[in-house]
């Protein structure tokens, strides 16, 4: 066999031992030999002609970039990779438990973390400033993600 024939028969098995590395778990040891394959073909280039070397290497170099996105794309899409990578989530968003400006009763301190009671419904609370007694009527002012902000209701009676 030619070197010229052995140029191309190590360019191709590295090209087929990138795509094995992606199927199968190996590891990396695949990858590797991959490497070693693409690098010795351009070693037996520089015994054939140096110019063709230098552009063997600044084509492979120039390539690697779109083989890695093309691999980050299909990757997921494999058998092996659709066991690796978790599915995104379906989340249906939950309807809030209370509404803004309904009146409530601290079922704790809230100091300013607690609970609060809205007709039945306890509610994880912060207080807007300061300090609230347990019992004390409370109104839900603003909600920050699934989590209520209350002040002391205009009426100070506790319950």
């Amino acid at each position: 066999m030619t070197l010229v024939g052995w140029i191309i028969l190590l360019v191709v098995a590295g090209v087929v031992l990138v795509a094995a590395e992606l199927m199968l778990p190996s590891h990396g040891v695949l990858g590797a030999l991959a490497v070693l394959c693409l690098l010795g073909s351009v070693g037996i280039c520089f015994r054939v002609n140096q110019w063709a070397a230098l552009w063997l290497f600044l084509g492979m170099v120039a390539a690697t970039p779109f083989a890695w996105s093309a691999a980050v794309r299909i990757w997921p899409k494999t058998p092996i990779g659709r066991r690796m990578v978790l599915q995104p989530v379906e989340n249906a968003r939950q309807p809030l438990a209370f509404q803004i400006g309904e009146i409530g009763v601290s079922l704790s301190e809230l100091k300013p973390m607690g609970e609060c009671d809205f007709g039945g419904r306890r509610v994880e609370a912060r207080c807007e400033s300061g300090y609230i007694a347990a019992g004390a009527r409370v109104v839900i002012v603003s909600a920050d993600g699934r989590r209520a902000t209350v002040r002391k209701a205009a009426d100070t009676t506790t319950v």
